[in-house]
C-alpha cells in the first residue's frame, strides 16, 4: 500500500517534481535543526541576556548564539559575501556574466570564509569576555563554528540547486526556533496599547503582501504581434524585486560592520568595551545606520535583478519598442528611470516597516521584547511569501512541463 502512494507520488501525480524538491528541502531543514541541536561547549556556561538584538539578528540569518552549536554562524557570512560580489557585478554586468558558475562560487566561498572566521572570533571572544566559556581549545571551537558556517552554505546551495527557495528554509525555520525560545516577562502596558501594536502588526503585514502580489507593468509594442491590435504586451516588474532577501543580507551586513568594528577596537585598544552600545538596537545611531544600510542594499540589489542594461539589449534584439521612445541609448535610459522609481518605492517601504518598529523601542522601551517578537514574526510571514511564490512558480512548470519538453 505504501509503495503503490508513494509511486503515485513520483512517478504518475502531476506535481511530482514539486514534490520531490519539497522532499529534499525538507530533508536540509531536518539536518539544519539536528545540528542547531549539537552544542560544542557545555550548556551550563552558555547561558546569556534574554532577547538582545544580536541573538535576534543572528536567528534571521540562520544562526543561533542562545549556545555554541555546529551553526552558529548561520548564513550570515556568506550572505554578506553574495552582497559584495552583487553590488561589484552591478558595476560591470557584462563582466560578471562572462564569469563561470564555477568561478563565482569559488570567489563567494573564499570571502565567506574569511568573514566566518572573523564572525566567529567575534563571536568567541564575546563569551571568553563575559565568562562564559574558558580561553583554552578557541582556536578549535574557531575552525568548528566556520565548518559549520560552510557545512550549511554547502546545504544552501544544494537547497537551490535542488531544492525549494534556496536558503530561506533554513532562515525561516531558525526564525521559529528563536521565536519560540523567547521568553516575555510581565507586559508593562495597558490594554489599548498592545490592541494598536497587533492592528499596526496586521496592516504591515497586509502591505507586505501588496507589494509581493502587486506589479508596476508598462506596454510596449511587439513587433510580431502588431498585426493583433487587440494583444497588448506588457513590461512586467514586482514592487520589491529584491523581496526579503535584502533584509536577510542587510542584517547580515550590520551584524558584519558590528562585528569587525568591536573587534579592531578591541586589537588596536586595550581598554575599548566589550561592545559599542553605538553600534547596537539600542542607540539611535544603530538604528539609523542599520535602516539606511538596508534601504540601500535593498534597492542595489533589486537593481541588480532587474538588470536594465539587459532588458535594453533584448529590446533592441527583438525590435520591440515603447511609444515615443526610440530604440537603443534612449530606452535603456527609459527602463533605467522606470527601474529607479519601482527599486525606490520597495526598498524606502521596506526599510519603513522594519525601521518605525526599532524607532520605537527607544520610544517604549519596556516594549522593546514584544517589538523585536513582532519584527520578527514579520520578517517570517514575509519570507514565508516568498516560499509560497516559489512553489507557485514550480506549479506552474508541472502543470505546462509537457508542452514546455518539446523547446528544451
Amino acid at each position: 500500500m505504501m509503495g503503490n502512494l508513494i509511486e503515485l507520488i513520483f512517478k504518475k501525480y502531476e506535481y511530482k517534481i514539486l514534490y520531490k524538491r519539497m522532499l529534499f528541502t525538507c530533508l536540509i531543514v531536518f539536518i539544519y535543526i539536528l545540528g542547531s541541536n549539537i552544542s560544542i561547549v557545555s550548556q551550563v556556561h552558555t547561558k546569556g541576556h534574554e532577547g538582545s538584538f544580536f541573538k535576534i539578528a543572528i536567528s534571521n540569518m540562520g544562526g543561533d548564539v542562545n549556545n555554541l552549536n555546529i551553526f552558529t554562524l548561520g548564513l550570515g557570512p556568506w550572505l554578506t559575501a553574495m552582497i559584495m560580489f552583487s553590488l561589484i557585478s552591478y558595476r560591470n554586468m557584462e563582466k560578471s556574466m562572462k564569469q563561470t558558475r564555477a568561478e563565482k562560487n569559488y570567489k563567494e566561498k573564499l570571502l565567506t570564509l574569511f568573514l566566518g572566521f572573523t564572525q566567529g572570533y567575534f563571536i568567541i571572544h564575546e563569551y571568553v569576555s563575559n565568562d562564559r566559556i574558558q580561553t583554552d581549545n578557541i582556536l578549535i571551537l574557531l575552525i568548528i563554528l566556520v565548518t559549520g558556517t560552510m557545512l550549511l552554505v554547502w546545504l544552501a546551495d544544494q537547497n537551490i540547486r535542488y531544492g525549494i527557495a534556496g536558503p530561506m528554509p533554513i532562515v525561516f525555520t531558525s526564525i521559529i526556533k528563536s521565536l519560540v525560545h523567547q521568553k516575555f516577562e510581565h507586559i508593562d502596558a495597558n490594554l489599548l496599547v498592545l490592541v494598536l501594536i497587533g492592528l499596526i502588526v496586521i496592516f504591515t503585514l497586509f502591505v507586505l503582501l501588496f507589494i509581493e502580489l502587486v506589479e508596476y507593468r508598462t506596454n510596449y509594442r511587439d513587433v510580431m504581434n502588431v498585426s493583433q491590435s487587440n494583444t497588448k504586451t506588457y513590461l512586467s516588474w514586482k514592487i520589491n524585486p529584491a523581496g526579503s532577501m535584502a533584509i536577510m543580507i542587510s542584517i547580515s551586513t550590520f551584524v558584519m560592520i558590528n562585528a569587525l568594528v568591536n573587534l579592531i577596537a578591541k586589537i588596536i585598544f586595550t581598554e575599548a568595551p566589550s561592545r559599542f552600545e553605538w553600534l547596537t538596537f539600542g542607540s539611535p545611531i544603530g538604528i539609523t545606520i542599520y535602516i539606511l544600510l538596508q534601504m540601500i542594499l535593498s534597492y542595489f540589489l533589486s537593481r541588480f535583478l532587474l538588470n536594465t542594461k539587459e532588458k535594453a539589449k533584448i529590446f533592441l534584439k527583438n525590435g520591440n519598442y515603447f511609444i515615443s521612445v526610440n530604440p537603443g541609448e534612449e530606452t535603456a535610459n527609459y527602463l533605467n528611470k522606470m527601474a529607479r522609481r519601482v527599486c525606490w518605492f520597495g526598498s524606502v517601504t521596506v526599510t519603513l516597516i522594519i525601521g518605525i518598529p526599532l524607532y520605537t523601542t527607544l520610544l517604549i522601551p519596556s516594549l522593546t521584547q514584544q517589538i523585536y517578537f513582532a519584527i520578527q514574526l514579520i520578517v517570517l510571514i514575509y519570507i514565508g511569501i516568498n516560499i509560497t511564490e516559489t512553489i507557485r512558480t514550480y506549479l506552474y512548470f508541472d502543470r505546462y512541463k509537457q508542452f514546455l519538453n518539446k523547446y528544451w
